[in-house]
């Protein structure tokens, strides 16, 4: 699993029969979150949610590497059926974005060589499809995946709690797809 991982229950690890498992990731090149839900019955449960983190001190290519091989486990130890990437929408600064944009290449990238279909939506897409409101500030988002999740505590760190939305929001849009293109 990517670094900091959570532990995941291994109970959860098994995929429950005609549930969708669904990999989400918030992209970054400092921080990627990655989060795994399963979606059955409209209702999503917790699989598991981690961070790749790489050193801001690592050559750049490197760091790519790194998120690179953290995806890769991610899809061997979880099996995921669908993947969902946030799209980069807004930045501000013009180098970052660049570097978020070749850190969101190489995660479509290993999405593709897994075959996994992949759904990607704005950041405003996720809030108001798990909050209900498209201009929901990070806390609000926070406390309804825990409550969606029925966790505990909010899952940490943000990135990672970011990618379980990410995950519930676009495996509802992956299932609703997959039903519409069968009604036809």
């Amino acid at each position: 699993m990517p670094t900091n991982p959570a532990t995941p229950n291994p109970s959860r690890l098994k995929k429950g029969e005609g549930a969708l498992r669904v990999l989400g990731v918030d992209p970054g090149f400092g921080r990627t979150g990655v989060g795994v839900v399963e979606i059955e019955g409209g209702k999503a449960r917790h699989i598991c949610h981690s961070c790749i983190e790489t050193p801001a001190s690592d050559d750049f290519s490197l760091r790519l590497q790194v998120l690179r091989d953290g995806i890769i486990e991610a899809i061997k130890e979880f099996k995921p059926q669908a993947a969902v990437v946030e799209k980069l929408f807004f930045q501000t600064n013009v180098s970052t974005a660049i570097n978020v944009g070749m850190a969101r290449g190489v995660i479509l990238l290993v999405l593709a060589d897994a075959g996994l279909p992949v759904v990607e939506l704005t950041p405003n897409e996720v809030k108001q499809a798990v909050a209900g409101y498209g201009s929901a500030d990070k806390k609000q988002m926070q406390a309804m995946v825990a409550r969606l999740l029925c966790l505990k505590c909010v899952p940490k760190p943000d990135d990672a709690a970011d990618a379980l939305a990410i995950a519930m929001a676009g495996g509802a849009v992956f299932l609703t797809k997959k039903r519409l293109s069968s009604n036809r």
